[in-house]
């Protein structure tokens, strides 16, 4: 890979910047490199929430604890687990085989034990429902089964050609692992920058290599297709596209995976229960005409099936289907068209 050239400008006079190492600059992994992925968690990937970090409970089969600590455990827009470990200046040959183990024992995460540290993260009163609340807020699809498998993202100022091997060979493999390479500069006035950019998977590796899966380029349309779910309405109230007041009704898709029928008979016998009355507000879109309380639309449908069936969601839900305007058509076939 070609390094990176940073210059400063002054009208003709370009002055060139220094690369220099976190050790250089005195900088350490966790006070320095961990705090600025904390506040910025777009450097390990667009559409990131921290939820958690210095994350170490974890419990082995047998019940004994494990002394490892994963250094971020972020959640993406379709309520997908990201696991990520950072590595002062140049990364171990060992740091694939760590960040697997990491997504093995994330993947057993259930929605309600990541609410649990996510409100430990937090801190101070917030409870486990209030964590709860701003995980559905960031992903409106999450559920237990969106959590797994995790995204592994390896962040480090330089890869050596084992970890960038193993790298490509995973992720050819169907695991969706990331290296993220940063670059410390120091200018000419002392001023440091920081550069980041994914090393890999780039597009050119297709060229080179087999694929026993599906493409980079397909994978990557279905995760963008999932990020379009989870902000449909922040795309439709954006867009004006549903006027306030508009009466909704909801209505179980035909093949949600759910127990149907009993929805729809608890639906039905109260006519409130089916309709809701939408408002152009994030937090609140929907008014339940069932109790005048305004939802999130996925915590209305989690709320309806578990009060219908007397068990919490049992599969993924997609909430912009349930909810159909007067002309017929799901809050999903209004939003998709729109940017």
């Amino acid at each position: 890979m070609a390094e990176e050239l940073l210059f400063t400008v002054d009208g003709a006079t370009a002055v060139p910047a220094r690369p220099i190492s976190l050790a250089d600059a005195g900088l350490l992994e966790r006070r320095h490199l961990q705090q600025w992925v904390i506040d910025h968690p777009d450097l390990i990937g667009a559409g990131v929430k921290v939820v958690t970090f210095e994350y170490g409970r974890w419990i082995s089969a047998g019940g004994t604890a494990a002394a490892d600590r994963l250094d971020v455990l972020g959640l993406d827009r379709t309520g997908r687990l990201v696991v990520a470990e950072l590595k002062r200046d140049r990364a171990p040959d060992t740091v694939t085989m760590q960040a697997i183990n990491y997504a093995a024992m994330a993947r057993r995460f259930s929605l309600d034990i990541l609410a649990d540290v996510h409100a430990a993260h937090l801190g101070g009163a917030t409870t486990a429902e209030q964590a709860i609340a701003q995980l559905t807020e960031w992903a409106e699809t999450v559920s237990d089964d969106t959590l797994s498998p995790p995204r592994i993202v390896l962040m480090a100022a330089d890869f050596g050609p084992t970890v960038t091997n193993t790298a490509l060979f995973l992720y050819e493999a169907g695991i969706d692992i990331r290296l993220v390479r940063y670059q410390l500069y120091q200018t000419a006035s002392g001023e440091k920058i920081l550069s980041v950019a994914q090393l890999l998977p780039v597009p050119d590796a297709e060229e080179f290599m087999v694929r026993p899966r599906s493409s980079g380029p397909t994978q990557a349309a279905a995760r963008a297709s999932g990020e379009r779910r989870a902000a449909a309405v922040q795309r439709l109230i954006t867009h004006g596209a549903i006027p306030d007041g508009t009466e909704l009704t909801i209505v179980v898709p035909d093949l949600v995976g759910q127990d149907r029928d009993t929805i729809r008979t608890w639906l039905d016998t109260d006519p409130n229960r089916a309709r809701v009355r939408w408002h152009n507000d994030v937090n609140g879109p929907v008014e339940w005409a069932s109790d005048r309380q305004r939802y999130r639309i996925i915590v209305l449908i989690r709320h309806i099936i578990q009060t219908a069936t007397g068990q919490p969601p049992r599969a993924q839900i997609w909430p912009p289907n349930w909810y159909r305007t007067p002309d017929g058509r799901t809050l999903h076939q209004i939003a998709e068209p729109l940017t």
